[in-house]
């Protein structure tokens, strides 16, 4: 499949993707597949694919995690290919409360999710759409095409130049 979307628990299932989500309940083997997200090898050879979204995926993997996730991710998209990124951007959050446009008790939540859901939905780490442009630029040499926050949510998308 050159088209991966990968979902964290709650999120779109794109019926022109493969889609993979490590809490799927609706798993069926083929347009659904439950397992973990931070590593395609079983999925994808390098170079491989077309286009991988993960909207809603980053915050929710351990800060120690993330670099080698993102990493695989990069080396799995082929030449011309796209990848969407979003999540919640820290930079916003953390602006607006320090200009007290909003309260500690959003900014937690903005940060760590939902404490009533469960527990595999506590956010783990948080990055800034310039970040991860710079990050996708400098060490993938990603061409950024779009980078929009809005509401506190960030999307970056890049293309793999080389």
């Amino acid at each position: 499949m050159s088209k991966i979307n990968l979902i964290y628990g709650i999120g779109d299932v794109l019926h022109t993707h493969l889609n993979i989500n490590p809490f799927a309940e609706d798993a069926n083997g083929k347009t659904i597949i439950r397992d973990r997200v931070d590593n395609l090898d079983k999925y994808a050879d390098d170079g491989e694919v077309e286009e991988l979204i993960a909207k809603d995926v980053l915050d929710y993997l351990p800060v120690n995690a993330v670099e080698k996730a993102l990493e695989n991710w990069a080396k799995k998209i082929k030449i011309g290919g796209r990848i969407v990124i979003g999540g919640v951007d820290l930079y916003e959050v953390c602006n607006d409360f320090s200009d007290y446009k909003i309260g500690v008790a959003k900014a937690n939540l903005l940060i760590h999710g939902k404490q009533d859901l469960k527990s595999y939905l506590i956010r783990k780490s948080n990055f800034t759409a310039l970040g991860l442009s710079m990050y996708f630029e400098q060490q993938f040499g990603f061409g950024i095409t779009k980078k929009i926050v809005s509401d506190y949510k960030m999307c970056v998308e890049a293309i793999r130049k080389k």
